[in-house]
């Protein structure tokens, strides 16, 4: 198999849509991105089947949003609410992927939000999420589903804050790992879409890995008359990342074993307010904006 025949082109980008405030910002993002990127915009809609279940008990309450008052769950009345849902956010993507002249679907699925999201991403070279999704109760902690679709996603995964769109400057994590190199493309081409500027931060437990990536980033920008802003920073923690990564923009994130991975990936992604950007694999890349 040759490189080219390797690349990963994003030509499917899946959106993960609701009822939520920011689900239209999730989608004017990545209708602005299915736009520079030529690609496909897929829009996915489930119906939570556990929701669906609770309601056919017939002790089941609802709470008011407004009133605070209780309410039988009515399982006919639960299923009109999301079709109405379904034709609202259907409605709008038709109109924004029209006007951006981008070629779309758009998919319904029953069954558990986070599983629908992870077997529609499997067919997608791109996969958005909002970090909170609806519910009231989690702060500005990671949601469920996007919990999931970020431990067990592939390819590229982009986790939306509330109401955020992709704003420079564009800041890359740069690892000794497979996906590090695909991860400073990433930022490098999204650096350019936006006029942003890059900022890298070269991270590695020992100082001879340190320099060994340090040099990989210099000859990297070298070969693509690019200049970036580098930082350096050896035995990382999340904390130490969240100090450096505190200024606002998008945040790119090679997914790797260690502390880009897991539990720590996730409490990293809880604490940054910026809209994150993972990164997996090590083939690479094929990114024009």
């Amino acid at each position: 198999m040759t490189e080219a025949e390797r690349e990963v082109t994003i030509r499917r980008i899946l959106v993960a849509l609701d009822a939520s405030s920011h689900s239209l910002a999730a989608l004017e993002t990545a209708t602005w991105l299915a736009s520079r990127l030529k690609a496909e915009l897929i829009g996915l809609f489930v119906e939570d089947i556990d929701l669906l279940r609770v309601a056919e008990f017939p002790f089941t309450r609802q709470v008011g949003l407004f009133s605070s008052t209780f309410q039988r769950l009515d399982l006919l009345e639960l299923e009109r609410q999301l079709r109405a849902q379904a034709n609202q956010i259907r409605q709008a993507l038709t109109a924004i992927a029209e006007r951006a002249q981008v070629p779309w679907r758009f998919r319904v699925a029953r069954g558990s939000v986070a599983s629908e999201v992870l077997a529609a991403g499997a067919k997608a070279d791109l996969t958005i999420v909002g970090k909170r999704g609806r519910s009231l109760s989690l702060g500005k902690r990671v949601g469920s589903t996007a919990r999931m679709v970020m431990f067990e996603g592939q390819g590229l995964t982009l986790v939306l804050q509330q109401r955020e769109v992709l704003t420079a400057p564009v800041m890359v994590v740069y690892d000794p790992s497979p996906a590090a190199e695909n991860a400073l493309e990433a930022a490098l081409n999204l650096a350019n879409a936006i006029n942003g500027h890059l900022s890298v931060l070269v991270i590695a437990d020992d100082e001879h890995s340190l320099q060994k990536a340090q040099a990989d980033v210099a000859e990297r920008l070298k070969r693509k008359k690019q200049t970036a802003d580098v930082h350096l920073l050896m035995k990382p923690t999340v904390s130490g990342l969240t100090y450096v990564l505190k200024a606002k923009g998008l945040l790119v994130l090679p997914c790797s074993e260690g502390l880009l991975h897991g539990e720590k990936l996730c409490e990293l992604v809880n604490v940054v307010r910026n809209p994150v950007l993972l990164v997996r694999g090590e083939h690479p890349l094929k990114l024009w904006f």
